[in-house]
């Protein structure tokens, strides 16, 4: 379990950072989207012959997941009356259908569905480690840099980014999300991937309103959900990714109850960053 144990490491934290973004500003299935759609590329990889650990499928998972980026970003503030999340929920179901009819045609469809959703977290090598790390690394000092603007448009502050520049700071920081989510997809799978980027950052806000507050919360609870879901699997048997999404699952609602039983005052949901 040591390796499983060091990518989980490396991966969960920086989900986390793009998770606060994405609850905050209320489009919590547009990750799932952007998942989903990557996992169609590999999907799409699998169908064409190549394994899903290979560099082909990686690149379709990547180019899937950064269209799909692209098409969130330039149509956030052009829809209208349709909510955005409709456009989004839109985009998960057709990349969902689309997999399996595509997966339908190979030799083992269900089993590689199961193992796009599950992830193969258990077969990381060293290898994978080290590269994920520096990948991660690099993502990371940019979402950094990014933080301030990204903020800004999170949280819709008046003095933040307008405009094609208010475009270009959405596309970043989607752009740098399918980046995250086409590499961990293959590893962690669809389910841990939503639940890293998710579940965490709403255990946090369930008790904290600023964004630089809500990290120091989310970033040790995505470490604790991941290290107890490969413990419950390596115990139990249990699927590891499974195991993964149930720890953090009943983390969000242990922190729901106890934020139900003993209540700390309205959230403000425009809280500086």
């Amino acid at each position: 379990m040591k390796f499983p144990a060091l990518i989980s490491l490396i991966m969960s934290p920086i989900h986390c950072i793009f998770g606060l973004h994405i609850v905050r500003r209320g489009v919590i299935f547009i990750d799932l989207a952007v998942a989903q759609m990557a996992a169609l590329g590999m999907a799409i990889g699998l169908a064409r012959g190549y394994d899903i650990q290979s560099t082909q499928t990686y690149y379709l998972a990547l180019g899937f997941a950064m269209g799909t980026a692209l098409l969130i970003a330039l149509t956030r503030f052009r829809l209208g009356r349709v909510p955005h999340e409709a456009i989004i929920g839109i985009i998960f179901v057709m990349a969902s259908a689309l997999g399996i009819i595509v997966l339908e045609n190979t030799e083992h469809g269900v089993e590689e569905l199961k193992e796009i959703l599950s992830g193969s977290i258990l077969l990381v090598q060293p290898s994978d480690v080290s590269h994920t790390a520096i990948i991660y690394s690099c993502i990371l000092a940019v979402a950094l840099l990014m933080w301030q603007p990204t903020a800004a448009v999170s949280l819709n502050e008046p003095d933040g980014p307008t405009g094609t520049k208010r475009i270009l700071v959405d596309f970043v920081f989607y752009a740098l999300l399918a980046f995250v989510v086409a590499s961990s997809v293959k590893i962690a799978g669809v389910l841990v991937v939503f639940s890293w980027l998710v579940m965490p950052p709403v255990c946090a806000f369930l008790w904290l309103t600023k964004m630089k507050h809500a990290v120091a919360l989310a970033l040790p609870l995505a470490l604790i959900g991941s290290m107890a879901g490969l413990w419950l699997s390596y115990k139990k048997d249990w699927p590891t990714g499974p195991a993964i999404v149930v720890v953090l699952g009943a983390l969000v609602t242990l922190f729901y109850v106890v934020k139900l039983l003993t209540p700390v005052g309205k959230t403000d949901p425009v809280a500086p960053a």
